[in-house]
């Protein structure tokens, strides 16, 4: 019989989880706070203090916070004090111009799928696929070369890792088209404002563009997840193991069962009884997924309990088996 395992203790687990997540997202905030200098203007940031941030177990964490500063060059602060000027005297300009303003602020973004596709490559599909057709023929190819025929275990496996990245590089591909359409689609509505304000205030300050910087964010880990899994997964393992194999004991108390490893497919070791006998979860002959052993492996500790049929293939006295165990 296979153990089960003890359920995780849900306070340690839980404050595990938020020292996990606090530590990453202070090394996130300290990797993403990057300076920058332009020739328009800086960005900086500065730690200007910290957070004590007490958790269910009445642990402490500081947490940091941080002031994000952003400065003008010398001549653009002195367009942008014009502006404000500039900005206040709008109230009272004609119904004319005002009234452009309004129109354009009225009229809503268009992202219709028609508008949308003028900005896309609507002829992607036959280069991408040509692309990754050929990379599949080279695949299969290798395989080949490799002596793994198709409808094997290994070929399947292979095919489908590289379809899971043909499909996730088409996923890639659409999203940046989608993105780079609604950027069109955005600057193209923004254009008339900024030209009415350029006439109206009669500059625009020049906005400091900064860069993506190549600081590395780390993932969260969910850790209360990953334990509960975990557990429920090992629990789900042996309580299957043990019902199929009690079950399959049970069925077959007093007689024999096929069990020759020839004859398995999609071979998976789930534990070991007592006796020193490992056990299986396998497809016996196409059918459905059992839990059981191998004959070659119980005739070299219980060598009664295996007999080879007219056949030829082993079978195996789970009545023999299970009482060993």
């Amino acid at each position: 019989m296979v153990s089960t395992p003890s359920a995780p203790d849900p306070k340690e687990t839980a404050s595990a989880q938020t020292a996990t997540n606090v530590n990453t997202a202070i090394a996130n905030a300290a990797l993403g706070n990057v300076n920058q200098v332009t020739p328009d203007g800086s960005l900086t940031y500065n730690k200007t203090g910290s957070t004590t941030m007490t958790d269910q177990e009445g642990n402490t964490y500081q947490l940091p916070t941080y002031t994000a500063t952003q400065t003008l060059s010398d001549a653009n602060q002195k367009i942008y004090d014009t502006n404000q000027v500039t900005k206040q005297n709008l109230a009272d300009i004609g119904q004319s111009e005002s009234a452009k303003i309004g129109t354009l602020l009225g009229t809503n973004i268009d992202l219709s799928a028609d508008n949308v596709n003028k900005y896309s490559n609507t002829n992607w599909q036959p280069g991408f696929d040509r692309q990754w057709n050929n990379q599949q023929t080279q695949l299969e190819q290798k395989l080949a070369n490799q002596g793994v025929t198709p409808g094997s275990q290994a070929y399947v496996n292979a095919m489908s890792d590289f379809n899971t990245q043909r499909q996730q590089q088409e996923d890639t591909f659409l999203n940046d088209m989608y993105n780079t359409s609604m950027g069109a689609i955005t600057q193209e509505r923004n254009q008339p404002l900024n030209e009415i304000s350029a006439l109206m205030s009669g500059s625009q300050i020049s906005q400091p563009n900064y860069v993506s910087t190549n600081s590395t964010q780390l993932p969260t880990v969910d850790y209360s997840s990953l334990v509960n899994q975990k557990y429920q997964s090992d629990l789900n393992s042996a309580n299957a193991t043990n019902s199929g194999l009690f079950g399959l004991g049970s069925a077959l108390l007093g007689g024999w069962a096929m069990s020759d490893r020839r004859l398995k497919r999609f071979i998976e070791k789930v534990g070991q009884l007592a006796s020193g006998i490992s056990l299986y979860r396998y497809s016996l002959l196409g059918g459905p997924r059992e839990v059981g052993v191998m004959a070659d492996e119980v005739a070299q500790i219980m060598p009664d309990a295996v007999r080879i049929g007219p056949d030829g293939y082993a079978r195996v006295n789970y009545a023999m088996v299970m009482e060993a165990a």
